[in-house]
């Protein structure tokens, strides 16, 4: 079994071991009292959200470098086929982009409070929630994921599900925080995103795109929680487009899934070398 790595064989060994592993880190990386800090501090909220940025990022560090290590080095790639596969990914992207409160904004419901320098530290820290979140949960759950289904469309779609049934339940750690119905709302809509970015992921065969899809949609959710907007985000108006527009997008998300084949992009994760070098140990 000459080129895999420790850890790429300790994955297809104990699949589940590995991926409760990562889990356990990821946790930990979400949970540190950066904001605590802040407070401690007495800083304003520009730094606060630099030192998420900063924390995120760090923590970052460790799940690109086990995507390597579990040979999932192709999702840092691109090639041609990879750049024409980004254009089925556009619905997956609309989906993201309608998070974006176009509708309170303008018409009056909301409106935007923030310097400049507050607004990049916000974009910052968004970027760097989707490159801890995406590369745990579709860089390393999700393929880990297939090493336990068929490598094929059937077994991408069971990986993407579960996938993000995980991603979303693992929002229900919030509840440690303090009761609210708000969290389980939260748990369906995790799960929503995690399914349009694991489908992103097996679209366009790289992470790049899943990462700044997540980035795009945390962009114009968390605008009212992180102080940069004032007002109503969820007007009548606005449920109504959101709730049409997403199951609009949701369709199109399932046709593509269906009529087109994905499969080399999954090939190049080396999960195939894995069954291969099984059958002859």
């Amino acid at each position: 079994m000459s080129g895999m790595t420790g850890l790429e064989k300790s994955a297809k060994k104990d699949v589940w071991g590995m991926i409760i592993t990562v889990l356990l880190y990821a946790v930990g990386a979400v949970s540190v009292p950066y904001v605590q800090l802040a407070e401690w501090l007495k800083v304003g909220k520009e730094l606060e959200l630099l030192f998420g940025f900063l924390t995120k990022s760090l923590c970052s560090i460790l799940p690109i470098y086990l995507i390597f290590q579990f040979g999932f080095a192709d999702l840092f790639k691109l090639n041609k086929d990879k750049l024409k596969g980004m254009i089925f990914t556009i619905p997956a992207f609309l989906v993201m982009l309608n998070n974006l409160p176009f509708i309170p904004v303008i018409s009056g419901y909301m409106s935007i409070n923030s310097t400049f320098f507050k607004s990049l530290t916000y974009i910052l820290y968004c970027l760097s929630i989707g490159v801890l979140e995406e590369t745990v949960f579709r860089g390393i759950v999700l393929p880990l994921l297939l090493y336990k289904f068929s490598k094929d469309k059937k077994g991408a779609f069971w990986a993407i599900i579960l996938s993000s049934a995980i991603f979303g339940g693992m929002h229900l750690f919030n509840l440690f925080g303090g009761f609210s119905p708000m969290v389980f709302l939260q748990v369906g809509y995790a799960f929503l995103i995690g399914a349009v970015c694991g489908f992103t992921l097996v679209a366009s065969g790289n992470i790049y795109l899943p990462i700044l899809f997540h980035a795009l949609f945390d962009v114009g959710g968390l605008l009212l929680s992180e102080g940069l907007a004032e007002g109503v985000l969820w007007s009548t108006a606005n449920i109504v487009w959101t709730a049409i527009s997403s199951v609009v997008l949701a369709v199109f998300i399932v046709v593509i899934f269906i009529k087109k084949d994905f499969s080399n992009n999954l090939d190049r994760l080396n999960l195939n070398r894995v069954e291969t070098e099984k059958g002859e140990g």
